[in-house]
């Protein structure tokens, strides 16, 4: 016997999950419960509604077995906590898309490993940095700004460029580390000139590496100790917007970009550069 599909069990349980989404109270309701038992008059003042408009939304969830009352304060039952935080999260990343709609739908995502897609809500507090008529080097003074004032660079990326090296070089003379893991394609290329002079003269700082992914992929993101930047290629084009990233310095943002970084760190191999 195979398992039910998703839309098998929508159309059983459409009337449950349609109750909830339709209804903004009820949404709100079961998120302020998220982070612990609330009074009635603490439920109006989050969500701005009077004790008319809310009790009937809070009986319905008791009948839905999400709420209980418990020493007179509202909270949420067992299930009530397993399903509030794929409520909040759901919220969430409809906020990250929301917030910067264009980005998301402008770029790939695909190498951005499905695990990670999936924690994007970690983004909402990210701004998305444009190079515009007024600023035609926004992006870049920003990437510089993140890279100067790093006090560790760890990296993923499949493009580079002398620009990106005259930023990078000096953080790896003054002995900060910076770690990079590259595309297999990228490493071909940083093993002939210009980069194979530039990584010699940088080879005895030992703080330093670059790693080669085994497996090709398409992104050009940088996670320092304090902040994240990710840049993406066109779908239209296929060419890396080099004139608009996703910078975040919230922690949550920096933690999800370390996390991506790890992933790509673990299977990659040290660069080796042949002798001429």
């Amino acid at each position: 016997m195979t398992g039910a599909s998703p839309l098998e069990i929508y159309d059983e349980f459409h009337e449950e999950i349609q109750a909830i989404f339709r209804s903004r109270l009820l949404t709100q309701i079961l998120i302020a419960l998220g982070s612990g038992s609330r009074s009635l008059s603490t439920l109006r003042d989050v969500t701005g509604s009077s004790s008319q408009a809310l009790i009937p939304k809070i009986r319905q969830l008791e009948a839905l077995q999400y709420v209980e009352q418990v020493r007179g304060d509202y909270t949420l039952t067992p299930i009530g906590r397993l399903v509030e935080p794929e409520i909040e999260r759901l919220v969430t990343l409809m906020g990250v898309l929301g917030r910067h709609r264009e980005f998301w739908v402008d770029h790939e995502l695909d190498s951005i490993p499905d695990r990670f897609l999936g924690e994007l809500p970690d983004l909402y507090n990210a701004v998305v940095v444009r190079d515009v008529e007024e600023d035609v080097y926004a992006v870049h003074a920003t990437f510089a700004d993140i890279i100067r004032k790093a006090s560790r660079i760890h990296g993923v990326s499949s493009i580079m460029s002398p620009v990106h090296v005259d930023v990078i070089a000096p953080v790896v003379m003054d002995g900060r580390p910076v770690e990079l893991v590259v595309s297999p394609e990228l490493a071909g290329k940083l093993i002939e000139e210009p980069y194979r002079s530039i990584l010699a003269s940088l080879s005895e700082y030992t703080r330093s590496g670059i790693y080669v992914s085994p497996s090709p992929f398409r992104l050009g993101m940088t996670v320092t100790d304090t902040c994240l930047s990710l840049g993406l290629y066109r779908r239209d084009t296929g060419i890396y917007d080099t004139a608009s990233d996703l910078v975040s310095i919230d922690p949550a943002a920096v933690a999800w970009g370390e996390r991506v970084f790890e992933y790509y760190r673990a299977d990659a191999e040290p660069l080796r550069i042949p002798p001429k």
